[in-house]
C-alpha cells in the first residue's frame, strides 16, 4: 500500500510581545500587592497574590505552544499543544478542498496573498532560514492560507494526489 502517516511537531520561537505580555502581567500582581501593603489592607494583599497564582496557572501556559501536523493520504490535522500538556484542535484539511500548495513567496501563490476575506493562518515556527510551505484551502468565499514546515517526504507525497494544484518551486 502506498499510505503514507506522518507526525510533525514544530515550536515557534518565543516572540518578544509574549515576553512583554508575561512582565506586564507579573507587574500587574505586583503592584495589586505593594498597594495592599502599602495601604495596610490584606484583601487588596491577598488579591495580588491570588492574581499572580491565576496568571502562572491559566494563562502563563498559553505562551508556551507547539503545532502538530498529522499528515494522512493527503489529509491534514493540525493541533495546539500549549506547555506540552493541552491539546486545541485548529483545523482538518482534506486534500479536496486545497487549491494550491506552494513554497511560501512563490509565484503561484501571488493572487491569494491580498486576496480579501481570506484568512491566513501561521503555524511555522517563524525562523527566518526554515523552508515554508503556503497552502490556499477552501472555496471561494471561505479561503484559509495555511503556513506550514512540511518535510520532502509530506511535500512528495502531497504532489502524489494533486499533481496540478502542487507546485515545487
Amino acid at each position: 500500500m502506498n499510505d503514507l502517516y506522518k507526525e510533525i511537531m514544530v515550536k515557534p520561537r518565543p516572540s518578544q510581545t509574549n515576553a512583554l505580555k508575561k512582565g506586564l502581567l507579573i507587574a500587574a500582581a505586583v503592584l495589586v500587592f505593594a498597594a495592599g501593603m502599602l495601604f495596610v489592607q490584606p484583601l487588596v494583599m491577598l488579591g495580588g497574590i491570588v492574581l499572580l497564582f491565576l496568571e502562572i496557572w491559566l494563562i502563563f501556559p498559553r505562551f508556551s505552544v507547539e503545532y502538530e501536523y498529522l499528515y494522512v493520504n493527503g489529509d491534514i490535522d493540525i493541533d495546539e499543544i500549549y506547555s506540552k500538556s493541552t491539546r486545541k484542535r485548529k483545523g482538518s484539511y482534506d486534500n479536496s478542498s486545497l487549491v494550491v500548495m506552494a513554497p511560501t513567496g512563490s509565484a503561484h501563490l501571488d493572487g491569494y496573498q491580498n486576496r480579501q476575506g481570506i484568512k491566513v493562518l501561521d503555524y511555522s515556527s517563524r525562523e527566518p532560514n526554515v523552508k515554508t510551505w503556503t497552502l490556499v484551502y477552501g472555496d471561494g468565499s471561505d479561503q484559509k492560507m495555511l503556513i506550514l514546515e512540511l518535510p520532502d517526504e509530506v511535500v512528495q507525497d502531497m504532489r502524489r494526489y494533486s499533481p496540478q494544484k502542487v507546485y515545487l518551486q
